[in-house]
Order: structure tokens, then sequence, then C-alpha cells
């Protein structure tokens, strides 16, 4: 099936719901048995079933198998919000080495990796994403992300995959910004995908999820690492999620097509200095979206204006589009990255990266878009 109708179907479990149209929720901490050897069989991994809610429940299950199918990806595990699938991921996959992670991604992965893994005695190692042979070959594992946060700038994925697996290292790759209707990173090999579903895939800013997908294998030690760490969802949060995901593909569609119709009216307006988005004239990783996201561009656009205070007056301006520090909703989203998603990095390192004063990042949603151009006009006015 095409990636939209498996989305359109996903979780239509027989085994679980034979007769429901809408997958049941499984609104419970724990299941119960009829005797003391069929428990026995199921916690000690013998048999099939559930036990508790923290190890596993069927909601999850039906969201993950959602996913890999996406992904296209044998195997999937739910974590608790985003960065539980980024932490479970790295412990999976690092088998006691040094984590390299590219310079550009999510200040919160930065966090992490800087202010909780470091001091655990973990060595995180930053390396140029657009430069295959800048990766450490000391790491175990590699994290990049398949369109970067803020700006969006796309990595060589099948370089990046045949540099690390030279050197013996996974490649991790957080496809968040590009999802996979645009882009399936397994497919130019990816060890592992991590997805903050609280975005594009559940859609509607109602849930905080995390995925892995990837092979049966290394997702189970992701899930063990989630179980242990007690980073697994809840029941409810993955029903929300599996009915996000069933429109994914039209959302999809309209918001990666509202994007380019904003980059070009941003691009022709004068008080914009710098349009980040791979459909403009002359951005640098034109050809990479031809190759690894469908010709197209992310849902999710960058652009500068001249300092703080403008982009401060800009946002205050907004009447339609509203501030929120997420993305990923069927209602377009602004966001100032120097203050909010990027706030832990100097001030050098934010101007090394592109992100500066006056950038703001949109976040297309599913709206006219004629009405998001008046309102940004208006805005810039």
């Amino acid at each position: 099936m095409h990636p939209d109708t498996a989305a359109v179907h996903a979780g239509e479990e027989p085994a679980l719901a034979p007769s429901s149209l809408v997958p049941p929720i499984y609104q419970t901490s724990v299941f119960t048995f009829s005797d003391l050897y069929s428990a026995a069989d199921v916690t000690g991994g013998k048999a099939v079933g559930y036990s508790y809610t923290r190890i596993g429940q069927p909601n999850a299950d039906m969201f993950a198998q959602a996913v890999a199918a996406l992904e296209g990806a044998p195997a999937a595990c739910v974590a608790a919000s985003g960065m539980g699938a980024i932490l479970a991921a790295l412990v999976a996959a690092r088998d006691g080495r040094a984590v390299a992670a590219a310079d550009e991604i999510y200040g919160g992965s930065v966090a992490l990796l800087e202010g909780f893994l470091e001091p655990l005695g973990v060595r995180c190692l930053r390396f140029d994403a657009h430069d295959p042979l800048s990766l450490p070959q000391e790491a175990g594992v590699v994290l990049v992300e398949s369109a970067s946060n803020p700006l969006g700038r796309l990595a060589d994925l099948r370089a990046l995959a045949d540099t690390a697996h030279k050197h013996g290292q996974r490649l991790v790759v957080d496809n968040t910004f590009a999802t996979p209707y645009l882009c399936r990173p397994h497919e130019h090999g990816a060890d592992l995908v991590v997805h903050s579903v609280t975005k594009f895939l559940a859609g509607h800013g109602d849930v905080t999820l995390g995925v892995v997908t990837g092979n049966e294998e290394l997702v189970g030690r992701c899930q063990s690492a989630l179980t242990t760490f007690g980073a697994t969802p809840d029941p409810f949060a993955c029903w929300l999620a599996l009915r996000g995901l069933r429109t994914f593909g039209v959302r999809m569609e309209r918001a990666v097509a509202n994007a380019k119709g904003v980059a070009r009216f941003l691009a022709q307006q004068g008080a914009v200095q710098r349009v980040h988005h791979p459909s403009v004239p002359g951005h640098p990783d034109a050809e990479l979206a031809r190759r690894f996201l469908s010709g197209e561009g992310p849902a999710i656009l960058a652009f500068d204006l001249d300092g703080e205070a403008a982009a401060a007056r800009f946002i205050e301006r907004l009447r339609l589009i509203r501030y929120a520090p997420s993305l990923g909703d069927v209602s377009t989203i602004v966001l100032h990255p120097a203050t909010t998603s990027h706030r832990q990095l100097g001030p050098a390192e934010k101007e090394r990266l592109g992100i500066l004063p006056g950038t703001i990042r949109l976040s297309l949603g599913i709206e006219r878009l004629e009405d998001l151009v008046a309102e940004l006009g208006h805005a810039l006015d």
C-alpha cells in the first residue's frame, strides 16, 4: 500500500479488537492472569501477552506497528516523549563507545548530550553533518537530523551511513522534521530512526510521545531501556497518536505545499533578509532535497529579520498564527529559536550555526495559503 493508505488503516488489529472499527483504549495499569504459570510465561518472555503497562500495552503496540510500516522498518517501540526516544536510541546503539552528534541538532538534544550524558562519563563529540569525513571514528553511534532544527539543513544520509558503517558505527536519524512523508532514512542506511510523535505524526497538539524504528534486535534494546528508565507511554496518548496518524498523508500534503508557497512569498519581501527552505532558488541543499526529500522541502521553514527587536515586533503583530514552542500542528506555529529551542547555545555558537537574533521558524499547518500569506504580509508591513 501507499504510505498514505497505510496510515489511514493504521492500528487495525483483528486479534486485539475483532469487531471494532476504531481501536479501543486499554486504559489500565495492569493485566490479570488465570493462573500462576501463564503469568510466569508472559512476564518471563516465554509467551506473548501483557502484564504491566510500563512493560508493554496494546495501544503502544498498535501505534508502533503503524509507524514501523510508514518508515519501512521491521520493528518500533514507543517512548513517553521524543527526548525519551533519542535517549533510548543512543543508549541502545552506542555499545559503550562515544556518541557523535551533528552540529545542527535540536537544543534539547544538545542538553541531553552535554548536560546529562557527559557528566555520566559518556564522551560526546560533534561534527559537521555536511562533511561525512569529519565523523569521529572513535564514536559508536552517530546522531543526525534528516532536516535540521531550526533551519532545515539537509544531511547526505547515504554518505553518512556508509562512512559510519565503515567505522563500525550505528547511524541514528531524527526524522521529526522531514517525516516519512518526505524521507525514509532506513532506505538510505539508517540503523535507527527516531521521531517526536508530538509533532507531525500525531499532528494535533494534544500528545507527548516519541518513537524509535529499526531492526528487531536494536528496537528490543531500546524497549528494554525505556522500560527500565520508566519512559514508556500511557495508553490514551498512544490512542490519540494513532487517531492523528490516520490523517497524516492529507495533513502533510497541505502543510508541505503551504511551506513552498510561504517560502516564495517571504523571498519577495523587503523586510526578510533570507529564507531557509530548499525550494528557494540558490539554497545549498536543493540537490539533497531532490535525493532525500522526494524533491520537496519540509513543512517547516525559517527566515531572518533585522535583529531580535524586529522579530519581536513581527510576532506581536500576528493574529492567526500563534507563538508556541513546538511544531507539526494542524495550525501554523511561529517560534523564535534563539530564545527557545536553542537557548542552551551561546551567542557565538548560534551565529556559527546561522541562528541569528532575527531568525524566525515557521511550522506550516493546513490553513488556506492565501490566509497565511495575508497574515504574514500584515505582520511584515
